[in-house]
């Protein structure tokens, strides 16, 4: 999946939505500076972007903790690059299976029923 198919409740996430922003900057300029803000609930992804010296940050929001990480680890290896090219990353994620409880033993059966089934 590409960075930019990422959503959050059915928002895309990519582009961000930029602060200071009187225009639609889209895609345009480049990645400075990725930090994460675990004090926040739901935790996010900051960006800083330069766009011909005008500086401006983002947030990206993700459902999926663990997604949200290996997103923040793949935008921090792509610091200095365009967000046209951040765009196109592809990052893989396999959600975490759903936690089980403890595994049920079902009772073994009183001696009568064992024999009448076995004579069955």
């Amino acid at each position: 999946m590409q960075i930019r198919a990422l959503k959050w409740r059915g928002l895309s996430m990519w582009p961000p939505e930029w602060t200071i922003s009187d225009q639609g900057l889209g895609e345009a300029g480049v990645l400075e500076e990725v930090y994460l803000r675990r004090d926040l609930k739901p935790e996010l992804i900051c960006l800083v972007v330069n766009h011909w010296g005008n500086i401006r940050k983002g947030i990206m929001v993700l459902e999926d903790l663990a997604l949200l990480k290996i997103v923040y680890g793949k935008l921090k290896q792509h610091v200095g690059r365009p967000l046209t090219q951040i765009g196109d990353l592809e990052i893989s994620h396999v959600p975490p299976m759903p936690k089980r409880g403890p595994r049920q033993v079902r009772p073994a059966a009183p001696p009568q029923v064992a024999n009448q089934i076995r004579r069955a």
